[in-house]
């Protein structure tokens, strides 16, 4: 028998793939917490078994810090390039398939490895390693022979054949020093290849069986027990990097989800508005939990409604900007009832409303996840339909609570925001711009007319006679008068004008690329309609006039505040000559 000691260059080698197959498809084990113990562990078994195959009292070589502080280096490198690149795609299934396919080849590369190892230091024949099946046998996963008639579909259960009668109450180590059946009673064979002798040791690694490495000869006696040590080493060395491998792949997918997740969290606060939040929500969700329909609802101004505002998916043309009662018996009334979140197969027998009973029905639908958002009540809700019954999982309610615990966040921040921009810009009563937006905006015009060589128009009006209506109405009514004239004033300007309330029954307008006659025309329309409303009240119906004071940047002033005071000054005028009238400076 050929016998050979453990060459330590193949050694390190083997120490070195074994410690990095955490790393090679792409991550470290200092990120994933795993370096200490996967690197301490492995190197312990080699410096293990370089010892037992070598003079004891030689130098230890296993002491490298430079190397490791290089290589250490080397990954950090490696894993903050990789953390730039993460993004949503991590929290697809079909990415998550794509990484547990490649760590399988990188433990086929180490199998491979190992072998090697194995056929340097022992004179054998066949060396196999299989890996447990679904069906409770044993597959065969890597080989090398010296034959081209493996077996490469073998499949070894518990108490069939050779190997399998050895193995029926669970691998343990097995030496056989003469075999006198055929060779493809071991299956690993296509046909004799007049094996001999054979030994095997379980792959074990935290207590669990993980696959066995079985060598073969076609001599009788060939294997000795120091032999069989070392193939019990090397079995235990491949559990070690078998379990590691699982356990990085495991801990890198957990470790990317999260740093996906936290990256479109902070992706969400980055989203000026509510729209590009929706829309954000829209390219992820579907994209990370596989579903067949997806639709966004936010609550409406009133407390009972809410508007679809997102869709995705199947039959979703009459969905969008649908608005929905909430006080009406639908899932997305419970759901905004209850503020939880439901996941389950839909009832059989009888289809469950959505949304609206008028709401395109499909029967098709077997289950659904649906999810409320909000920070102090339901804001808004997700729902998710899939063809498949049982589509949703705990997993998937806990990734869709993350993302839209950040999306509510998110959009309790803009709305936060826009009111406060609301309050400051827009006069509370009457919800025209406040006096201050209408200065500022004002100027805004007028350097913009400047530069373009525009007009701009400027209109003062106010109530004719308005504390006689107070006094002989009351203020709640006058009130109402107020938000009357003002929400005609809104209805009257285009998008680029500006409607403001100037101050107590006084309102302004600002006419952009309005020259005298347009600005006048405009006044004209406004005082007649104005003068045609009708304000309901118990004594009958009352109405009011507005006078209006006109001046036009460019033709009458040349800076906003003689602009201002011309305006002024032509209201006053038109109050002078009998009210109900416009004026031009």
């Amino acid at each position: 028998m050929r016998h050979k000691h453990l060459s330590w260059t193949a050694a390190a080698a083997l120490a070195l793939a074994a410690g990095i197959v955490c790393c090679a498809a792409g991550g470290g084990w200092k990120t994933y917490g795993l370096s200490v113990v996967a690197g301490l562990s492995v190197s312990a078994l080699v410096a293990r078994l370089r010892r037992s195959r070598r003079d004891p009292n030689a130098p230890d070589e296993t002491q490298q810090p430079a190397a490791h502080e290089a290589f250490t280096r080397s990954l950090e490198r490696k894993i903050d390039e990789q953390l730039a690149g993460i993004n949503a795609r991590i929290l697809d299934a079909q990415y998550r398939r794509k990484k547990r396919d490649e760590i399988e080849a990188v433990i086929d590369d180490a199998l491979d490895e190992f072998i090697a190892i194995i056929r340097a230091n022992l004179d054998v024949f066949t060396v196999v390693v299989f890996f447990p099946a679904n069906d409770g046998g044993y597959r065969l996963r890597r080989f090398a022979s010296r034959c081209d008639f493996i077996n490469n579909e073998a499949l070894i259960h518990p108490g069939v054949g050779v190997i399998g009668s050895f193995i029926k109450d669970g691998l343990k180590q097995l030496k056989l020093q003469e075999i006198m059946s055929d060779s493809i009673t071991l299956y690993y064979y296509q046909r004799d290849a007049g094996i001999r002798s054979l030994m095997a040791s379980p792959i074990v690694a935290d207590g669990i069986e993980r696959g066995t490495v079985i060598v073969d000869s076609t001599e009788v006696r060939h294997f000795t027990d120091e032999d069989h040590a070392f193939l019990s080493r090397i079995a235990q060395l491949i559990g070690q990097t078998v379990l590691y491998a699982y356990l990085y792949n495991e801990h890198r997918i957990k470790y990317e989800r999260l740093a996906a997740m936290s990256t479109i969290e902070k992706d969400f606060f980055n989203h000026p508005t509510i729209d590009l939040i929706l829309d954000r929500i829209v390219e992820i969700i579907p994209f990370a939990i596989a579903c067949d329909r997806l639709t966004v609802s936010l609550r409406g101004d009133g407390s009972d409604t809410a508007v679809i505002r997102r869709v995705w998916g199947v039959q979703t043309e009459d969905l969008l900007e649908r608005e929905i009662c909430l006080t009406d018996r639908s899932l997305i009334g419970l759901l905004y009832a209850k503020n939880l979140c439901i996941y389950r197969d839909f009832a059989e027998g009888r289809y469950e409303i959505r949304y609206f009973e008028e709401e395109p029905r499909n029967d098709d639908f077997r289950s659904f996840l649906a999810f409320p958002f909000g920070v102090d009540r339901c804001k808004g809700t997700i729902l998710l339909e899939s063809y498949k019954s049982n589509a949703f999982t705990d997993a998937h309610r806990d990734m869709l609570s993350r993302l839209t615990t950040s999306a509510g966040l998110a959009i309790e921040k803009i709305a936060i925001l826009e009111k406060a921009n609301t309050l400051a810009t827009q006069d509370g009563l009457t919800g025209l711009k406040n006096h201050r937006q209408f200065q500022s905006q004002l100027k805004d015009e007028i350097s913009r007319a400047n530069r373009y060589g525009d007009m701009v128009g400027l209109i003062l009006c106010d109530i004719d006679f308005f504390k006689k209506i107070n006094d002989n109405y009351g203020h709640p009514f006058g009130d109402m008068v107020l938000k009357g004239v003002a929400a005609h004033l809104k209805e009257s300007t285009r998008e680029v004008d500006v409607a403001a309330r100037y101050g107590g029954e006084e309102f302004a307008l600002i006419l952009v690329k309005a020259n005298t006659q347009q600005a006048v025309e405009k006044a004209q329309r406004i005082r007649e309609a104005i003068a045609a409303l009708a304000f309901p009240h118990s004594t009958g119906d009352v109405r009011v006039t507005m006078s209006f004071g006109v001046a036009v940047y460019g033709e009458h002033a040349k800076d906003i505040d003689s602009l201002i005071k011309k305006a002024d000054k032509a209201l006053y005028r038109a109050k002078q000559n009998g009210r109900n009238r416009v004026e031009v400076f």
